[in-house]
């Protein structure tokens, strides 16, 4: 049970204060507590089913709710609670008779450190078996979708165990000669193959192993139907996991003329021929939800949700009436399914809009689908009746993955994309508006994954911001330096953001990216520095993914030769915490980066224990001290001593000293006497989106 979430907690015990010291206990330990305390046994019952409980802790020799009631509630339940009992002594006996009665553990009273190790303890098992649980169900209802797929796919698809059928979806039954799908079922697939190509396929009919999937390929076989009559097929052969159990899957793509397309697909159900489709939102959270239950599954097998709307629907409902407004919509549906390979659900929100899950699909290849739909609708006419009709469609599309926050989150974006988007902005009238990513992940729960999705919407929607903070030296007047600082547009963020998100991506591999953007942003508006201040130079903070990053070097080159950039005017800053971590690269891209001209800076330097060690194995040009040593000068007596120890052994190392965090002009005369060279902080000027300021003033 991760710390950061509430901790549901029963507590039965005769003293009061006792069961406050408990609770105390996991507060102190970083526990955030939401507990209740038993003080009878009538109180039992309706509490166990008032909410999902994460622990229950009881006590042994208790009178007032004796354990083996408060154990027996629990497994009367049959709610997985799991319990700790406290007991007056520590024997063996005490400790069986827990057990036996369902603890999780037997603490002795005032074993403080024993009992929070067993609570730990207890709930990560207990985040085990629940993890476990959701992913079981989650698999399941995956396996429901599967199957809901394959059966509104107009590819042939059958599925083989051990030499025989086991799933049959309807056009692969078709293509055999049979009307009903189950009576292939459990047929040997041997006897569907002619004699000639029997050899290919046997290799395919032996029994699997889990461990040693085969490989993906595909066959040409020469199959017999049940009028014995030969049809040539191209069969993708793929191997899958069905009812949890090694399978084939046989597939044959769709072909005009092969096979037909079979009734239209609304929300998983066969459509009439002709009349209107139902509204029915909860279909669409459905569809969703099996889509994205099949993502999670699958490690990464994304869907496609796509929002059509009928730009003329209003007018016609209009000018003609509802019932044909609705004939002419579901035309379109039929319209759409015809254009498809792929398996799609429909479903339907609202009266002028039709929305669509296409499976096992990437955003690109939904985005050029969408685009093509819009030229082939608006050249179509659409018969309904008598009547012979043209329309042009708007469409949003957004991608559905194991990210995707809730089926309800992303139908409501998808819809919200379509009414907020500018015609004006669709390209030759191919009016197709992509979903914002970040408004339909749940960023509650970290993982890579959603931390290099944030990291990617920050370069592709701008959400970072540039900024320059002057460095003055206090000796050096021609020193004219900004540092190149990053400001997150966090008031455009989505509002599901933790705060500690955005400093997890640039700790992550995508902070090379990020990294390289500010590196090409901040030397384009050098050059136009330069035209009129050519001695400015860039201080520019590299992240702990970039040090380990071996292609940096030669991108860096390449882009200041590029941008026709001195290399001398860039000075890449390391922070000494990294640089520590990861010191053999350090060395290496400093080496490189000294080839290249460019300078080097270790930042936050003084925070290790051995700062100098660091240092030493380390060539810089410039080092910055952490804002901690500022404030130990500031505070004087023994912490500044400290600090200005730590000041005299880096000039006796000849390093140029920067002291950021300057806030008043109070402390710049004890910093000059102490040797800093260069100064920072909002006294001197506030980060700015402009590298303005007046070198030249005298303060």
């Amino acid at each position: 049970m991760a710390k950061e979430g509430i901790l549901n907690l029963l507590v039965a015990h005769d003293k009061s204060d006792d069961a406050s010291r408990l609770i105390s206990l996991l507060e102190g330990a970083s526990y955030q507590v939401d507990a209740q305390v038993l003080t009878s046994a009538e109180e039992l019952a309706p509490l166990l089913q008032s909410r999902q409980w994460d622990l229950a802790i009881g006590h042994l020799q208790a009178t007032s709710l004796p354990a083996k009631k408060l154990m027996a509630g629990i497994r009367s339940l049959g709610s997985d609670i799991p319990a700790i009992l406290i007991s007056k002594n520590s024997d063996i006996v005490d400790v069986v008779e827990g057990i036996r009665m369902g603890a999780s553990y037997v603490i002795p009273e005032d074993e403080d450190q024993y009992f929070l190790l067993a609570t730990s303890s207890t709930l990560e098992q207990l985040e085990q078996r629940r993890v476990q649980l959701d992913w079981k169900q989650r698999y399941n209802a995956a396996e429901t979708r599967c199957e809901t797929l394959m059966d509104s796919s107009k590819n042939a698809i059958a599925l083989v165990q051990d030499g025989t059928y086991i799933y049959i979806n309807e056009p692969f039954s078709q293509l055999m000669g049979y009307s009903d799908p189950d009576d292939m079922l459990m047929a040997p697939v041997i006897d569907s193959i002619d004699p000639g190509c029997q050899e290919k396929i046997k290799p395919f009919l032996k029994p699997l192993d889990a461990e040693a999937e085969i490989s993906d390929t595909a066959i040409d076989l020469t199959c017999l139907t049940t009028e014995d009559q030969a049809i040539d097929l191209r069969v993708s052969i793929c191997q899958i996991q069905y009812q949890g159990e090694a399978a084939l899957q046989f597939q044959v793509k769709y072909e005009a003329g092969i096979n037909d397309a079979g009734p239209i697909e609304i929300s998983g159900e066969a459509a009439p021929r002709d009349g209107s489709f139902a509204i029915n939102p909860q279909a669409t959270l459905d569809n969703i939800n099996l889509a994205i239950n099949s993502a999670q599954l699958s490690g990464g097998l994304d869907s496609i949700i796509l929002c059509v709307q009928a730009d003329q629907d209003a007018q016609i409902r209009s000018n003609t009436s509802e019932s044909n407004a609705d004939k002419i919509l579901l035309a379109l549906a039929k319209f759409i399914v015809a254009q498809s390979e792929q398996g799609i659900v429909f479903s339907r929100d609202r009266q002028d809009a039709i929305n669509l899950v296409i499976a096992d699909s990437t955003l690109e290849e939904g985005r050029q689908f969408a685009e093509t739909l819009c030229r082939q609708v608006a050249e179509n006419n659409f018969l309904v009746g008598s009547q012979s009709i043209l329309l042009s469609i708007s469409a949003s599309i957004g991608l559905i993955t194991k990210n995707t926050a809730s089926a309800e989150i992303c139908i409501e974006q998808c819809l919200k994309t379509l009414d907020d988007a500018d015609p004006d902005s669709a390209s030759d009238g191919e009016k197709v508006y992509l979903m914002n990513a970040l408004s339909q992940t749940d960023f509650n729960i970290h993982c890579d994954e959603k931390i290099t999705l944030f990291g990617q919407q920050l370069l592709e929607k701008r959400l970072i911001g540039i900024a320059f903070q002057p460095i003055v030296g206090l000796n050096d007047e021609n020193a004219e330096f900004y540092e190149v600082l990053m400001r997150p547009k966090i008031e455009e963020y989505p509002e599901n953001i933790p705060p500690d998100f955005i400093g997890k991506v640039f700790e992550s591999p995508i902070a090379t990216e990020i990294d390289r953007w500010v590196i090409l942003e901040t030397i384009k508006m050098l050059a136009d520095k330069h035209s009129s201040a050519p001695q400015t130079c860039l201080f520019i903070n590299l992240s702990a993914a970039t040090i380990q990053d071996e292609k940096f070097s030669p991108w860096l080159k390449l882009a200041l030769k590029t941008s026709q950039t001195p290399p001398a005017t860039i000075t890449l800053q390391l922070s000494e915490n990294d640089a520590g971590r990861y010191i053999e690269q350090s060395q290496t891209l400093i080496s490189q980066l000294r080839a290249i001209g460019c300078k080097v800076a270790l930042t936050h330097f003084g925070l290790s224990s051995n700062p100098l060690l660091v240092l030493d194995k380390l060539s810089a040009d410039f080092v910055k001290l952490d804002k901690q040593f500022i404030e130990n000068i500031r505070a004087g007596g023994e912490e500044e001593e400290e600090a200005q120890q730590l000041i005299i052994l880096l000039k006796e190392m000849e390093q140029h000293c920067i002291a950021p965090f300057i806030e008043s002009p109070t402390l710049i005369p004890t910093l000059w006497q102490n040797g800093i060279e260069y100064i920072q902080g909002h006294y001197i000027q506030a980060p700015s989106s402009e590298m303005d300021y007046s070198f030249n003033e005298e303060d």
